[in-house]
């Protein structure tokens, strides 16, 4: 008998750490300075859930936005931007 070796799907690569996440983000909007948190909007959505013959009320929380917010103090997962996106520095040209 043939076996079939399907492997489950796995990710593209790693996943990010939301410190990870905070730096992409940082880097994505062209931010070089400041302490930014990583923003996490979630929906809610309320209802009747379960089999027909037993429903019952009950919830569903969806991530619907993910973004930065600016941060006073660092935290644990506080992104420094000069550290993950510093600003290029100017060169001068050397008059010959």
């Amino acid at each position: 008998m043939p076996s079939d070796n399907k492997s489950p799907v796995q990710p593209v690569a790693e996943p990010l750490s939301i410190h990870e996440l905070g730096a992409v983000l940082v880097r994505h909007y062209g931010i070089h300075e400041g302490l930014y948190n990583v923003l996490v909007e979630f929906q809610i959505g309320v209802g009747p859930v379960g089999p027909k013959e037993s429903l019952t009320p009950g919830a569903m929380i969806g991530v619907s936005k993910i973004g930065l917010m600016a941060s006073t103090e660092a935290g644990p997962a506080t992104v420094d931007a000069s550290e993950v996106n510093p600003k290029k520095g100017s060169r001068k040209k050397s008059v010959k």
